[in-house]
């Protein structure tokens, strides 16, 4: 008898003990939850008496068994003729005896003329590949091979930090400004090409030849500009030509400082070149916010300090001060000679002030205000341009 047929008479057993449990607990009147108060299970015990009756002993121990016959009023004799039939089934064959009974491993014999080296040899051949991965492969040898892995993937990345560095400065000599499209193509393409240098640096000349003619294929079909594209190749080869020259394509940091770069992701393991961009943008945007800020009231005290030079009642000066942020705001918005300065000061002499306003007094605080920025624009850094896409 096979295993197949024990497992399947083990099933049928299964199946007539749990109907005999469900039909001794209905001939005692009683639901699933009385048996199981009457088994001293209040909380679990309902879920116990359904496993126990769907799966029979594969989900209890003998003394749950024995706690539900008696609290249904049935013993161990109701459930005799079942477990007789399942010990009556026959034993399965041993598989200790048709192991025996398979034929025997092939064994090598030695001739006379075989030497013991040749006998060693012959032993750990890449027939036998077990022995030999045993004896090369030790444990202490293969966590020493995982810690240059390591450390090979981290050199890469360091590679990669410096390579970001060339592209950034090329790009930016050439020049291309930040916030065109092309640029992070370019950027991309270069960081192709310095892969496949890379990934060739001991390989035949033309496995690498052929890799930068896949990678210029592609970039055509991407409809990639030739020009751009020998420039971002250029920027690769000679990146990679500096690092060769530097004995640095092969360098390795130490173990701990490589196990901290890889647990990084790979996007936070190197600052790419737009990512340089962006920095540089915020830098010039925060020193020209901040200079901006710092003469932002100027034109505002300018003519401010023109309404207060005369007497006048408060709801008046509360009127000369709104006059005052007016003449501010077409200062700091308007640049000189420009269109909109000069239709910026026609609306301003058109405007139908209060009559408690002095028309040349306005005239002064707007002259005041425009003459106060101006007079500050040369001190201000350049302006950030188009914010890096």
């Amino acid at each position: 008898m096979g295993g197949t047929e024990s497992r399947a008479g083990r099933d049928v057993l299964v199946k007539e003990l749990s109907a005999r449990l469900v039909a001794l607990r209905k001939r005692a009147g009683m639901t699933q939850q009385e048996a199981a108060d009457a088994m001293g299970k209040l909380k679990t015990g309902r879920n116990v008496v359904g496993e126990l009756e769907q799966r029979g002993l594969e989900s209890a121990c003998l003394l749950t068994l024995a706690e539900y016959l008696r609290a249904v009023r049935a013993g161990f004799s109701d459930l005799k003729d079942v477990l007789d039939r399942y010990t009556a089934l026959p034993i399965p064959e041993p598989a200790r005896k048709r192991a025996e009974a398979a034929p025997g491993p092939r064994v090598r014999t030695w001739e006379n003329g075989d030497s013991p080296s040749e006998r060693e040899d012959a032993r750990y051949s890449p027939r036998f590949g077990e022995k030999r991965e045993l004896r090369s492969r030790t444990p202490s040898r293969e966590q020493e091979l995982l810690t240059l892995r390591v450390r090979r993937r981290a050199g890469y990345w360091a590679l990669r930090r410096l390579l970001e560095f060339y592209i950034h400065t090329g790009l930016n000599e050439v020049p291309i400004p930040p916030h065109v499209g092309f640029r992070r193509i370019m950027a991309t393409y270069a960081r192709r090409v310095f892969n496949a240098l890379y990934r060739t640096h001991r390989a035949k000349e033309a496995k690498r030849v052929e890799r930068l003619a896949r990678l210029r294929a592609s970039a055509a079909k991407r409809a990639l500009d030739s020009a751009l594209a020998e420039c971002a190749e250029a920027l690769a080869e000679l990146a990679y030509d500096e690092m060769c020259r530097n004995d640095e394509i092969d360098w390795m940091p130490a173990e701990a400082e490589a196990r901290a770069v890889m647990a990084l992701k790979s996007k936070h393991r190197v600052v790419t070149d737009l990512q340089m961009c962006l920095a540089e943008w915020a830098d010039v945007a925060s020193r020209y916010n901040s200079a901006l800020m710092a003469i932002y009231e100027r034109p505002y005290k300018a003519a401010l300090d023109i309404a207060e030079s005369v007497r006048c009642d408060a709801r008046t000066l509360v009127r000369y001060r709104g006059a005052a942020l007016r003449a501010a705001n077409i200062a700091r918005t308007t640049v000189p000679d420009k269109p909109r300065r000069k239709q910026s000061v026609k609306d301003w002499h058109a405007t139908d002030w209060p009559e408690e306003l002095d028309r040349r007094l306005l005239e002064r605080m707007l002259a005041a205000a425009l003459a106060t920025w101006d007079a500050l624009l040369p001190a201000l850094p350049p302006a950030p341009g188009p914010r890096p896409v």
